[in-house]
């Protein structure tokens, strides 16, 4: 099995121009894509996304922007915290990359992310044939460009975590443990999930031990330093 990252330059699709007039923005699709109906009119799909800029200002007006256009059919923004939006969109395209991955069969392994004009799929395939058919399906939407073909190997931030360690950080992550100065405590956070303190600092102190040194070996890695 191979694990592909593969960009499309998506021409019909308002996510590759828009990250094209917004360079700076990054989108990452956290939900499952819902593809609602597919009519003559084209594909409506429901999206869930975190979105980043630079700046809050071109956060603003990256929403601002995306919200009028013809293919926003609904459009609901959930939370802003500086420059990063947490947003639903649901939007109306005559064709979409995900409905062409999933026609391959090959398995979507990872978030969407729409950047630098490109959509970027991560999928698993299962022989050459998959991968070529997957390949020519996403070239008749746009350009594409290959990031990485490689034996299929897991390798999501969480997956050397226990689920309980995973719980861990997510709560200490969601309650603002770690903002400075910090607005919980471990003792109230180990009182939330129903825990001894000293059960809950342990499964923090082992999930940071293992996600900070595989984010910087990724910094690293992607900076090429």
């Amino acid at each position: 099995m191979k694990l592909l990252e593969v960009g499309v330059y998506h021409h019909d699709c308002w996510g590759s121009f828009s990250t094209k007039d917004f360079p700076t923005v990054s989108m990452t699709e956290l939900g499952a894509v819902k593809i609602v109906r597919e009519s003559k009119k084209g594909i409506l799909v429901d999206s869930f996304w975190r979105i980043t800029a630079d700046t809050e200002k071109e956060l603003s007006e990256y929403l601002s922007y995306v919200k009028k256009l013809p293919s926003s059919k609904k459009f609901r923004v959930y939370s802003i915290n500086r420059d990063t939006a947490y947003v639903f969109i649901q939007f109306l395209s005559s064709s979409s990359s995900y409905a062409s991955v999933l026609k391959t069969n090959a398995v979507p392994c990872g978030p969407i992310v729409q950047e630098n004009e490109l959509e970027i799929h991560t999928v698993a395939t299962e022989n050459p044939k998959e991968t070529a058919r997957l390949l020519g399906s996403l070239e008749a939407l746009g350009e594409v460009k290959v990031f990485k073909i490689a034996d299929f190997k897991e390798e999501s931030l969480f997956s050397g975590l226990t689920h309980k360690q995973q719980q861990a950080i997510l709560q200490a992550f969601q309650n603002d443990y770690y903002t400075w100065p910090r607005k919980i405590t471990l003792d109230d956070l180990s009182k939330r999930l129903g825990v001894k303190r000293r059960t809950f600092q342990e499964r923090l102190r082992n999930a940071e031990a293992k996600l900070i040194p595989f984010c910087i070996e990724k910094f690293v890695k992607e900076r090429k330093f």
